[in-house]
């Protein structure tokens, strides 16, 4: 055994009073963490402490999934730089063609910018990070090969989204994302409102599809295009999803245009998400209209993610790098307020992880898990959702990545 957390809480159910749910049921467990897995758990009576292991002792704090960041842009972040509020921009076209000028000038190094980001949100709970990453003729490979470095011996997860944001057809990307497929370093090939900006979304499509087939990497499109626009590139994806057999490797980011399908049409693309598994991520936007209707599409079976998106950058002033104030954002959206719509409510920032099923049958953690999991001094799943409960420290696989 490499590492034993001991005098830990996990959840076994939920209290009942007179037919409503008040709190969870909890029990004293040691969870035992080898090569990178959970491979016992054990009543805290029945542990016996082994000469030679790590024990760590949780101090009967709860026992969480981590969290998964599932939208950030590493390369992005003006953290740890003089202030600036964001420089007006008349259109997207041009926030972005002056956005990498901006970022190259500034007196920290992307690399510094980027641990800036990482550890603002470590203490939130995160143990692994999607990040999408500028690869264009403006910045060549030189934002990508300077994150893969910084990442390379980090102890958290990372997935890195290969991002040509000015368009893959505009900017003629496809030999750079190609260069960058064949290091074998990318997870995802990404893109933005390919029938806007390439003003071709299909070819722009179906371009994208191919290298990814070919790259073996899934595929995660920035959507933020609405009506005629939005619904048909959503279709298109679905329909190449469906070509080119990539069900569950395709994600939707921001997704704005969902809200524009009405009647059977609604139905039949909601339901084709589910069917085909392809995933929503959202920022969980307030101005008027945007948010995607999240709670409609998971009612369909449509996996959902929350990330936190710009944080300090050419795009936004704000953001405070805490997947945990992005959910409780959409709890209020959303009005969740009951124990168990609480409890599976962390299952948008965990990759669907929920100690509890919504009839109270215990799910996490089993043997064979991943041990990617946080502690926290709080009573239940709801309270920490619910509250923002304070992480107390988090591991990877079984590694330490954060300590209060």
């Amino acid at each position: 055994m490499d590492l034993w957390l001991t005098n830990i809480r996990i959840e076994t159910g939920y209290i009942k009073e007179n037919g409503w749910t008040s709190g969870s049921q909890t029990k004293r467990v040691a969870i035992g963490i080898s090569e990178e897995k959970i491979t016992e758990i054990l009543p805290m009576e029945e542990w016996k402490d082994t000469p030679g292991t790590t024990v760590i002792d949780g101090h009967g704090q709860l026992l969480l999934p981590g969290l998964i960041e599932k939208h950030c842009h590493l390369d992005k972040s003006k953290l740890g730089t003089p202030w600036r509020p964001v420089t007006p921009a008349a259109n997207l076209v041009e926030r972005f063609e002056t956005e990498i000028p901006q970022l190259d000038a500034l007196p920290l190094s992307i690399k510094e910018r980027a641990q800036q980001l990482i550890d603002l949100e470590l203490p939130h709970g995160v143990v692994s990070f999607r990040s999408h990453i500028d690869i264009e003729p403006m910045t060549g490979l030189r934002y990508f090969d300077a994150l893969t470095e910084l990442l390379a011996d980090k102890p958290f997860g990372s997935e890195l989204v290969l991002f040509p944001q000015h368009g893959l057809l505009r900017s003629n990307a496809v030999a750079l994302i190609e260069e960058a497929l064949a290091t074998g370093k990318a997870s995802f090939i990404g893109g933005v409102d390919p029938y806007t900006l390439d003003q071709d979304y299909q070819q722009s499509l179906k371009t994208t599809f191919e290298l990814a087939k070919k790259g073996n990497v899934g595929i995660d499109i920035h959507l933020h295009d609405r009506k005629e626009a939005g619904r048909a590139t959503i279709k298109e994806i679905i329909r190449l999803t469906k070509e080119y057999a990539m069900a569950g490797n395709v994600f939707i980011s921001h997704a704005f245009g969902l809200n524009d399908f009405e009647g059977a049409e609604r139905t039949e693309v909601f339901q084709a998400l589910a069917d085909l598994d392809i995933h929503i991520v959202s920022s969980i936007p307030i101005s008027q209209g945007t948010i995607p209707p999240l709670k409609e599409l998971q009612s369909y079976g449509v996996a959902v993610h929350i990330g936190c998106d710009n944080i300090y950058d050419s795009w936004s002033s704000l953001g405070d790098g805490s997947l945990q104030e992005k959910l409780a954002r959409y709890l209020e959206i959303f009005g969740v307020q009951s124990q168990e719509a609480l409890t599976q409510a962390l299952g948008l920032v965990t990759d669907g992880k929920v100690p509890l099923d919504q009839e109270g049958n215990q799910q996490w953690p089993k043997v064979g898990d991943s041990a990617d999991v946080l502690l926290t001094p709080v009573s239940s799943t709801a309270e920490f959702v619910a509250r923002k409960g304070h992480v107390s420290c988090s591991f990877f696989k079984g590694q330490p990545i954060y300590n209060a």
